[in-house]
């Protein structure tokens, strides 16, 4: 029984060795948990030595000491797995930061870049489509990473970001309210196959990530490293916007987004919030306070060529569309008939959607369908 014991003893005395060598790995060399488990283990050491001078020792003694035996084993084996996920955690944190930094700006790809991409064992396509995986919601609800469930929402996250990187050719990493994506690209490929690549993206991730749902925004062409902060803005703005625009779609393309991926770095701006306010300001009231939808009717003005088109889009009597413009004009205290109003009343309508869903398509839809209820050839009340 007692070489047994020792025999134990041995063996545990060699993993905490190996425990050791691991803990002062020199990658850890700063990393004030894994010096905590050094000494841990000496400790532990320290205390088996000190057992194994006992020469005599009972039944009940070795029993005992098997079950310390038993405790250790478990602990390192508990503290080797904690060890693991940090050391997964502390690469993505790395990994991640770099990558946002460059999509941010705030550095260039440079042979100093080039060198911490090897270092971090990246590869990064030499030219790519830019994606941005925007999340729209968690579990059946908006997302939100409230003290509630943040915990829950960062684990998922990771998890799909880590996911990701495992694609042959696909980076992947943390971005604000989603995830910034380069996929490789081959020469010439085009919009179409880019949306393609994006429908597929989505499909992936609705199939492996049921729980959290996914807007798929697209860079306006497939860039290289040089041009990568510039994608990666056009793929984030493409999602945002998209988001705004399109509610019956997930994947959006830059370019489709017109004038809007212009305007959109304007939003929430002081002055875009003052311009907005002088130019429809007092519109936006009215409707409020009069339960009334002349919003919708000026953005229809504006659309079209001339007020007889508003009156059958909308279902209107073409006298309603008019009494309907007087009214906008007196509210504003201007003429809906210059370019110049026309133009900047345009502009304020554009910037208000990524700050209200007022005009929101789907309100406008069913204002049409009740319209059309009431029309019967003659001018209904304004």
């Amino acid at each position: 029984m007692d070489d047994e014991i020792s025999r134990l003893f041995q063996e545990e005395l060699e993993e905490l060795e190996q425990f050791k060598k691991r803990c002062n790995n020199k990658q850890y060399q700063n990393n004030e948990l894994m010096v905590h488990y050094a000494n841990m283990a000496k400790v532990l050491e320290k205390n088996l030595r000190d057992m194994m001078k006992i020469t005599k020792i009972s039944d009940s003694q070795q029993l005992y000491l098997q079950e310390i035996q038993q405790e250790l084993e478990r602990e390192i084996e508990e503290r080797i797995k904690v060890e693991e996920k940090l050391v997964e955690s502390y690469k993505r944190h790395r990994r991640n930061q770099f990558l946002l930094d460059l999509a941010e700006g705030n550095r260039v790809f440079d042979d100093s870049a080039w060198t911490t991409a090897r270092q971090l064992m990246m590869y990064l396509p030499a030219t790519f489509h830019a994606f941005y995986l925007r999340f729209t919601g968690w579990r059946g609800k908006p997302l939100s990473r409230t003290a509630e469930n943040a915990a829950a929402v960062q684990t998922d996250v990771d998890v799909m970001v880590d996911h990701l990187n495992t694609c042959q050719g696909i980076v992947a990493w943390e971005w604000g309210e989603g995830i910034g994506l380069l996929h490789p690209a081959l020469p010439n490929e085009d919009k179409e196959r880019q949306i393609a690549i994006g429908i597929s993206l989505k499909k992936q991730l609705a199939g492996s990530f049921p729980h959290i749902g996914v807007a798929i925004g697209i860079g306006g062409q497939q860039g290289g490293l040089d041009s990568f902060m510039y994608r990666c803005h056009q793929a984030r703005a493409a999602a945002v916007v998209g988001r705004r625009l399109w509610l019956d779609r997930d994947v959006y393309h830059h370019q489709d987004g017109g004038a809007y991926q212009l305007l959109y770095p304007l939003a929430g701006k002081p002055d875009t919030e003052e311009f907005i306010e002088r130019m429809v300001g007092k519109l936006l009231n009215f409707d409020q306070e009069n339960g009334t939808d002349l919003l919708i009717t000026l953005e229809k003005i504006l659309q079209s060529s001339n007020l007889k088109i508003v009156s059958e889009e909308m279902y209107l009597h073409h006298k309603t569309i008019v009494a309907r413009k007087q009214r906008i004009e007196n509210i504003l205290q201007t003429s809906l008939d210059t370019f110049d109003v026309r133009f900047n009343l345009s502009i304020a309508l554009h910037l208000l959607r990524f700050r209200t869903t007022l005009i929101d398509t789907r309100s406008l839809t069913k204002e049409n369908r009740s319209c059309k209820k009431r029309f019967v050839g003659q001018a209904p009340s304004v």
